[in-house]
């Protein structure tokens, strides 16, 4: 469903990508861990169609990606880590405008407004003014139109940002029963724990680049560590004193 191909990206000179590699099939859940500035939101910005790449190949259902194509763009469903939303039109208003882009058919638009509005518990924001919402309540309403619409591929980044934790377990829930249906879903976190209960396989990126990737099983077995936590942390700082001694 989704293939990665030495994708790299510069800012300015900077190598922000140096050539990241993964494929996906069909419901399979990707975790996308790393530190700050590694390539996890450039990598998923480049999927949504929002920045360019400068060199690398993506295939997105056996077909060439194309960032201004309207077909890829409704395959594709985006929460950033910075939530956009439009202040001025209440919570179902917002659904509407989204599901308008999609082409989600009118007919069967409330009962599934209905079911997230109160599987995520905010069904009394429904009809109030996005610009009144908290931050938590923000992020409910991006992931519920980014799942309402169905897409074949779903990325998030930092997608529990301000969820609490019951309305979080749902939310993982929800992740299972999507990628069960078919849905590839690539996210970045910070937080390890939903990377190794829900993930198929994790990738671990530093510095433009995944350095190493497996389930979380074979990467505890790989490296000899009970806990995922500890594998990452050492091989983020292995890869940090390395990059210091070639300075």
């Amino acid at each position: 469903m989704l293939i990665i191909k030495d994708l790299k990206k510069n800012y300015n000179g900077r190598e922000a990508l140096q050539g990241v590699n993964f494929q996906l099939e069909k419901g399979e859940v990707y975790g996308l861990l790393g530190p700050n500035g590694a390539g996890k939101t450039t990598t998923l910005k480049i999927l949504a169609g929002l920045i360019s790449h400068q060199s690398g190949d993506i295939i997105v259902d056996g077909l060439p990606y194309d960032r201004n194509s309207s077909e890829v763009k409704r395959a594709i469903a985006y929460v950033p880590d910075h939530p956009f939303v439009y202040p001025k039109l209440t919570g179902e208003e917002h659904l509407h405008f989204y599901c308008d882009l999609y082409k989600v058919p009118r007919e069967v638009r409330d009962e599934r407004f209905t079911y997230f509005f109160k599987h995520l518990e905010f069904e009394m924001y429904r009809h109030e003014l996005v610009e009144t919402y908290s931050a938590g309540t923000r992020q409910k309403l991006l992931i519920s139109q980014a799942l309402l619409v169905e897409p074949k591929i779903l990325l998030l980044d930092e997608p529990m940002v301000s969820i609490d934790p019951l309305v979080g377990r749902k939310f993982k829930n929800l992740l299972v029963e999507v990628a069960k249906k078919g849905t590839v879903i690539v996210f970045a976190t910070h937080i390890l724990s939903l990377a190794q209960e829900v993930s198929n396989r994790i990738g671990i990126i530093i510095s433009g680049r995944i350095v190493t990737e497996g389930s979380a099983e074979t990467l505890r077995a790989m490296s000899g560590y009970k806990d995922l936590e500890e594998f990452y942390f050492k091989t983020v700082m292995e890869h940090e004193e390395s990059t210091q001694n070639k300075t």
